[in-house]
């Protein structure tokens, strides 16, 4: 079901009792990132939120993975956007993490498949926070947007904030889904020029500041201010308190298991 004008108008604000931690993209240095395993983890360590990644693969359904191309995690130079759900489930989601935390690697990783956002919502269950990163490769929001909404609609999930690079997504999503909207930041060359700051802020109009962790540590403020502030990614107990403590909303980390 469509949300309405007024739907859309009535939260834009973050859920109650938000934590000050997540897990990036769930346990990610105990279990291969974005997979069920790695929300399984930061689910049995007692987090109470996690960011993950969505992307809309060719076929349509909603797919919980971080990179548009799959070379640092298969090791094949694939495009999400590209593959229908049958060819990604054929790719090893797993192995990648054996090969960057060698004294951490299970054979079982080696046959992880890439889950969908709904066996993600499952697997986590209902009271956990979730910050959901649109992923779009493309100038076609609507697709992703609308099918994210509907989604987090169907699981009846208000506990969550919608995030993106993309200002174009945050608009869009804005027409479908209830969720406060948050814009990503950094100054990666990965990210197009023109978004390295808080342009992604201006054009999206979203609630919420996402920057990344070395913006952040430049910034007087740990770019506090009028709109709350989660910062990505940060993993030693000293910075996270250094910025707790400055007002900053809350913080994505790695290692979650050292703060929960």
């Amino acid at each position: 079901m469509k949300m309405t004008k007024n739907d859309t108008a009535s939260v834009r604000t973050l859920p109650d009792d938000w934590p000050r931690i997540l897990a990036h993209r769930g346990a990610s240095s105990l279990a291969p990132e974005n997979t069920l395993p790695a929300f399984q983890e930061a689910r049995r360590l007692g987090c109470r939120g996690v960011e993950l990644d969505v992307h809309r693969c060719k076929t349509g359904e909603l797919v919980v993975v971080h990179d548009h191309w799959l070379d640092r995690i298969c090791g094949q130079h694939l495009h999400v956007e590209s593959l229908t759900l049958a060819e990604l489930r054929e790719l090893d989601a797993g192995s990648h993490f054996n090969r960057k935390f060698p004294a951490l690697q299970n054979k079982a990783y080696a046959g992880e498949r890439f889950p969908l956002f709904d066996e993600v919502l499952e697997t986590l269950g209902p009271d956990i926070f979730l910050d959901v990163e649109l992923k779009l490769d493309s100038l076609r929001a609507r697709p992703l947007v609308e099918t994210v909404a509907l989604t987090l609609s169907r699981h009846n999930r208000h506990n969550c904030i919608v995030s993106s690079f993309n200002p174009l997504a945050i608009r869009s999503y804005r027409k479908f889904g209830p969720h406060a909207t948050a814009a990503i930041y950094c100054r990666d060359t990965s990210v197009p020029f023109f978004l390295r700051h808080r342009e992604c802020l201006i054009f999206s109009n979203a609630d919420i500041k996402k920057p990344a962790r070395e913006i952040a540590l430049a910034s007087a403020g740990f770019e506090t201010g009028n709109k709350p502030v989660i910062i990505w990614t940060v993993n030693d107990r000293e910075t996270v308190t250094r910025m707790l403590d400055a007002g900053v909303t809350s913080l994505i980390t790695d290692r979650i298991q050292d703060f929960t």
